[in-house]
Order: structure tokens, then sequence, then C-alpha cells
């Protein structure tokens, strides 16, 4: 009996350790965010992102990094699945706080992956992919299925964005700071409902420290953190502390606070000795827009109610291009919502000390659907053959052990209005029509194709659909394989 005891204590001992020894994951998702609004990626930038810019320093930049929607919901869906959106149900919308779950719980999650592997997950952010099986008919009850029920084991989220007007959050199944007498809701809780409220220029603030107190709880057991932070999307509300910081008006003190609550994770990492133990990865769900939403500066709840940030907000992302010259996805075409590059293309650093290198840079093609299967390659988790069928392990690159063709050499890309792109190598496709579906099956129409060599027009100038019809085909051809056949990873 003593020798079964002594077995069993060293058996735990032994998973313990290995337990502490297994790396954390850290995703940070920015929100509307171009490549331009990251200092190292912008030569001459008038802000500034010591932080990132710090991150990409100890670690690796890619450059041809892409989203797989233009719009936010999509791209979650991608991230968190591993799979395309045009999959799922999110092919021509985005979600709204009606919307029910858009991940099948019969879908292996990045967090299940790792919740299997002994991991706490906590998702803390934007959430919006929806709840409840058939959306939520009562915002005072139970409000789920949600993040709970895809592997996370935490959850203080945004049902859609900081402009979703329900000045609450969800925390875990409820509403956070509802009033007890409070049994039945049928819409967004007003102010007369909560016995708190969030306030609109301190959303990120909350969510950052939030994460950090999950970080210090979390420090001696491996853990998955997806903080969704909401900075750059409308409205553009930067905290107190930040306004007239920057030198292209308030988007660049959006940005420069971002930058900040990035830093307040390392640091919280540093504190608790988890960095060099800790995969940190920063990214954006889409490209950004030089446009500012019809609804900025409307409705806001601040803490500061002079009405200065709520008039200047209702212009800060025209105002940031007009007056100062900033161009938040550089030179490339289009912009959020859109199936040009500027719709796509993002920022996307990984930092891992002492195993992937400083300052590197990578041109490798990666989406955000790729994360699922690289980390798990980083963090040596093996992943099932049936589940992410779109996530390609980059694993090799991050390690400076890739030589040799591109892991991943084609990419589809959707808007939120139902258009797709399809990258391969340096040619690029684009539907100037809505694709086709019959059930999983998609057509997308040979005449309102596209074609671009972005190696030589990264800004998409020169349609060249015409001169070569031939490889239009065959990308259209090999883009409905890759669909039709309901996986692109071998």
């Amino acid at each position: 009996m003593m020798k079964f005891v002594v077995a069993v204590l060293l058996f735990l001992s032994f998973s313990i350790s290995l337990a502490k020894e297994s790396p954390n994951v850290v995703i940070i998702l920015a929100d509307d965010l171009g490549i331009g609004d990251v200092a190292c990626y912008s030569e001459g930038a008038k802000f500034q992102t010591p932080h990132l810019d710090a991150v990409a320093g100890n670690g690796m930049r890619f450059t041809q990094a892409y989203a797989p929607g233009a719009v936010c919901s999509p791209s979650r869906y991608g991230l968190l699945t591993g799979q395309y959106p045009c999959r799922g149900p999110l092919r021509d919308k985005n979600v709204g706080s009606a919307t029910a779950l858009t991940i099948d719980d019969e879908l292996l999650t990045f967090p299940e992956l790792f919740a299997d592997q002994g991991y706490i997950n906590a998702c803390i952010g934007k959430w919006h992919l929806g709840y409840g099986e058939q959306g939520i008919k009562n915002w005072a009850g139970r409000i789920a299925p949600g993040p709970l029920e895809l592997g996370f084991h935490y959850h203080l989220g945004l049902p859609t964005n900081h402009n979703d007007f329900f000045k609450t959050y969800v925390e875990n199944h409820h509403l956070k700071w509802l009033k007890p007498e409070v049994t039945t809701l049928r819409g967004r809780p007003g102010r007369e409902h909560l016995s708190a409220f969030r306030f609109d220029d301190e959303v990120d603030s909350d969510l950052t420290r939030e994460a950090v107190r999950f970080i210090h709880s979390n420090r001696d057991r491996p853990f998955f953190l997806y903080l969704a932070l909401v900075a750059t999307h409308t409205h553009i509300t930067p905290q107190a502390d930040f306004r007239g910081e920057s030198e292209i008006g308030l988007l660049g003190d959006y940005i420069q606070e971002l930058d900040h609550h990035v830093g307040q994770v390392v640091a919280a990492l540093k504190a608790v000795d988890q960095l060099d133990n800790t995969i940190l990865v920063f990214s954006s769900d889409n490209g950004g827009h030089m446009k500012d939403h019809p609804s900025s500066g409307k409705d806001l709840v601040l803490r500061d109610e002079s009405g200065e940030v709520a008039e200047k907000s209702k212009t800060a992302k025209a105002d940031a291009f007009a007056l100062h010259g900033h161009r938040t996805n550089l030179n490339l075409r289009g912009h959020k919502g859109t199936n040009y590059e500027g719709g796509f293309r993002v920022p996307l650093l990984v930092q891992w000390p002492g195993k992937v290198a400083k300052a590197a840079v990578s041109s490798e093609m990666i989406t955000l659907t790729d994360l699922m299967a690289t980390t798990a390659g980083l963090a040596q988790v093996s992943l099932p053959e049936d589940a992410a069928v779109d996530s390609f392990d980059l694993s090799r690159v991050l390690l400076g052990e890739h030589e040799g063709a591109a892991i991943r050499d084609t990419a589809i890309l959707q808007t939120g209005a139902n258009q797709l792109a399809f990258r391969q190598g340096d040619w690029k496709i684009r539907s100037k029509a809505k694709t086709r579906w019959e059930g999983d099956q998609a057509n997308v129409v040979m005449s309102h194709l596209e074609l671009y060599n972005l190696k030589s027009d990264p800004g998409e100038s020169v349609n060249l659909a015409d001169e070569q019809p031939d490889r239009v085909k065959q990308m259209r051809k090999l883009l409905l394989k890759q669909i039709n056949s309901g996986r692109s990873r071998p």
C-alpha cells in the first residue's frame, strides 16, 4: 500500500512540474487597428507605441499577416475555431446583441484544446460572437451558452462593442452590477437597472485590470488568456490620462492608450516571473478605417462629462487622416469592410523570450486562424487531424527552423457582406459580387473577379484579370475546392 501511495505522490509531483513548465499563451487582440497604427510598421509615425515596439524588438513581426474577415465577428470566429468564417454562420453578417452563439459546440475550440492540457482559460474583452442557443431573451437571467461552454473558465466581456449601449459587462453567465430586484430584462439594461455602470472611456482599463488580476491569480499553473480590447473601434474615447498626448489627435491618443495596456500585461507577466514562459501574441481583428461611423460620439457614457471627447470622437479618424496625414493602412487600398488588402492586413507580433529570436521579421503569410495550430506547435500540444481545418502551424518559422517553400501559400478572406478574396502566393483574386451558396457549397462568378499581383502592385491599382484569364480561372477553381472540400490544411 505504501509503495502505491509513494508512486501516486511521485506521479502527481511530476504532473505538477510538467504543468508549471508548460508555456502560458496570451493573445491580445485590438479592434480595427491597421498596420499603420503601430509605430514599428509605420516609418515616421506621429504617435508612439513603445510597448508594442518592444514586443516586436523582443520577438517576431509579421509583414504578411491577415485577419480572415474584414469585420469583427468573422475574424474572431476564425481565431477561436481555427477555421475560415465562411464555414460557419458568419458569411454575410456581423453579430448583434440578439444573435445566438455562432460557434458550434461540436467544434474543438482554441481554449478547449488548451483546457484539455490542464490550462485555465480566460476570455476578457469584446466577445461579439453571440450568446444563447437562440439569442438571449432575458438579459436578467442566465446568459448561456457562451465562452464558458467553449472552453473558457472565466469571462468578463462586452456583448459586441463598447458602443453597444449595454452600460455593463457580462461576467460568466450574468450581467455585472444588475440590481437584485431586476428579474426580467428584454433588452439592454438602463442605468435604472444597474448598481454601477461602465464608462466608455475606461473600458480598456477595466479589461486590462481584470487581465492583470487573472495573471497574478494563476501564476502557478499554465494559463491561456484571450484579451480582446476595444481600441480603436468607434467610439474613439481614450481615457483622460492619454488625451492630447499624440500628434494626430484623439485617434493617436487612443492608440497610445492601447499600447499602454499592452505594457501593463507585459509588466504583470514580469511581476509573476512568467514573461519568459509566455507565448505573447498581439494582432487586430481587421484593417483600419479612415472614416468615422455615423454613431460616433453619440449616447456616450463618459467619466468626463464636458462633452469635448464626445464632440471630437465624431470625426477622430477623419481628422487623423485629413489634418495630420495619418494612414491607418499605410499605402494599401481599401479599409475595414472591403475585400481589398486594407480590409484584412493587420499587425501581428509574437514574443517568446529565449525561443523566438529578437527583432525578427517574417514575410511568411499567416492568418488569425493559424494561431491555434501555431501556438499548439510551440507548446507541443497535439492538434487533432479533424480540428482547426484551416489552421497552419507556423511554429517552425517562429523558432527559426523553417527554410524553403512557404508553409501557407493560400488564404481565403471575406467581408461581412459575403464577398470573398483569395490569396495564392503573390497573387490575389477579389470578387466584386456576393458569393452564391447552396448549403456548404460555394460558387463565385468568374466574370466578377479581379486579379492583382501583390508583389509588384501592393496597392492593387492594376487589375490583370483580362490579361490573365487562365490564372483567374485556376485560382477560382482552387478557392472553390478549398471551400467545398471542407478544409484547406493538408
